[in-house]
């Protein structure tokens, strides 16, 4: 993505109107991961610490069960903080506050019994509150971006709705630090994330229930020094997560650009949003003729405005089923509707992120091992194309089409004389 001598700058030279767009999911991980830089590295540590202490141990393993049982908490296992996957923190979190009684009486006894320091130490932070108010305030903001992240995910499009989740989450986060005043009918670009004047003052931060519920329980034993420091740590959380997002999604063209493409959704179709087509059309000229624009907005309007009985009950439904039915629309043989319908099944090509390719990836390795190192591609296509296939039937009962059948047929199935000159071939 560099704007030098990066891919999307080489394409750029070769195609000025290219439409770029990097990998949403990728994006909210980095903020996440640039926000808990404000928080002290002694929770992550923590979290390592707790993992290696009883899961590299089968002895150690089996002692903390009994503890489980003892405090009646669910028998399930420690989780692996990962050192890339950000997002993955917040399944590890919600663990360790599950597991907190268990894991004070286990590492109490091991600190007694063992007598090793890395006990004593993870013992120390289990029974400071401010260490269980962090983890209560990370299972709190955790799932606000995990929740965005999971959205985006999915394969099914999700284009038209990047604007309004990304405003929503955003927003969302804001009112956590942000005065109500400074919020009301702004653009959110236009919010000074950094400005203290705009701030909640310290204690009235919203950081969730959990949070502030372990602080009263707690309150008289937390030092003010201690309190303050968790109070400044959190909110340089919301004010770096806030400004990652800014960077990376508000403060360019591309925001502009997700708001043009909500008249994908067949909701804001016939609301008659946007009135005109054309500013976004020029955002596409390799797939739109500026000298059928007059064409594609009176479709437009046509659409928006008219009464279309046959499209009534799609309404509601996806994108790709709407607008597949808007190019079926005729009059007498003639389409009625192919300049737009044209234009927004191009549109529905652009992907929201990079998850879906991923997956490909990680079935490539899958299918591909050390004992299957010598796969031609045609075959692992072949494997591919079968999965994807199978992905919702049930393989027993699946029948090929006969459409299907018949491209076999073509274009895998070879004649007698193929056959031989193969094997004349292979013998020379």
């Amino acid at each position: 993505m560099g704007d030098k001598g990066g891919v999307k700058a080489l394409l750029l030279q070769k195609v000025p109107a290219l439409f770029v767009q990097g990998c949403v999911c990728h994006s909210i991980a980095l903020c996440a991961s640039n926000a808990c830089t404000e928080l002290p590295n002694s929770i992550e540590e923590v979290a390592r610490r707790i993992y290696s202490y009883i899961m590299n141990s089968p002895k150690r393993l089996s002692e903390f069960a009994e503890f489980q049982k003892f405090t009646e908490v669910q028998p399930h296992k420690i989780l692996h903080p990962s050192c890339t996957r950000w997002l993955s923190l917040e399944e590890v979190v919600k663990r360790i506050l599950e597991q907190w009684p268990a894991l004070t009486l286990y590492f109490t006894s091991a600190a007694l019994e063992d007598g090793m320091a890395t006990a004593s130490e993870v013992l120390q932070e289990l029974h400071n509150p401010i260490t269980k108010m962090y983890f209560a305030f990370l299972s709190f903001i955790l799932p606000a971006v995990n929740r965005l992240n999971l959205e985006f995910q999915a394969t099914s499009l999700k284009i038209h709705r990047l604007h309004t989740s990304i405003s929503s989450s955003f927003k969302g986060i804001l009112s956590y630090f942000i005065k109500p005043e400074k919020l009301k009918n702004k653009d959110l670009t236009q919010i000074s994330v950094s400005d203290p004047s705009s701030f909640i003052s310290l204690g009235d931060i919203y950081r969730g229930a959990k949070t502030e519920s372990i602080y009263l329980e707690h309150s008289a034993a937390i030092a003010k020094r201690d309190l303050e420091q968790f109070q400044i740590k959190t909110l340089n959380f919301y004010v770096t997560l806030s400004r990652q997002m800014l960077k990376r999604f508000l403060s360019n063209n591309l925001f502009s650009n997700l708001q043009l493409l909500e008249a994908l959704d067949p909701v804001n179709v016939f609301q008659g949003k946007p009135k005109s087509l054309i500013p976004l059309a020029v955002k596409f000229p390799n797939i739109v003729d500026e000298r059928v624009y007059e064409e594609l907005n009176s479709e437009w309007r046509e659409l928006t405005i008219g009464e279309i009985p046959a499209l009534k009950d799609k309404r509601v439904s996806e994108p790709e089923k709407f607008w597949h039915a808007v190019s079926q629309e005729r009059i007498g043989d003639s389409p009625r509707f192919p300049n737009l319908s044209n234009f927004m099944l191009n549109l529905m090509s652009l992907p929201h992120s990079s998850a879906a390719a991923e997956r490909i990836f990680s079935l490539v390795t899958n299918i591909k091992t050390k004992n299957r190192s010598r796969l031609k591609t045609d075959t692992l296509n072949g494997l591919l194309h079968s999965k994807n296939l199978l992905q919702d039937v049930d393989c027993r009962t699946w029948q090929p089409t006969p459409k299907l059948i018949d491209k076999m047929n073509t274009k895998w199935v070879k004649s007698p004389a193929e056959v031989s000159q193969e094997v004349e071939d292979t013998q020379f």
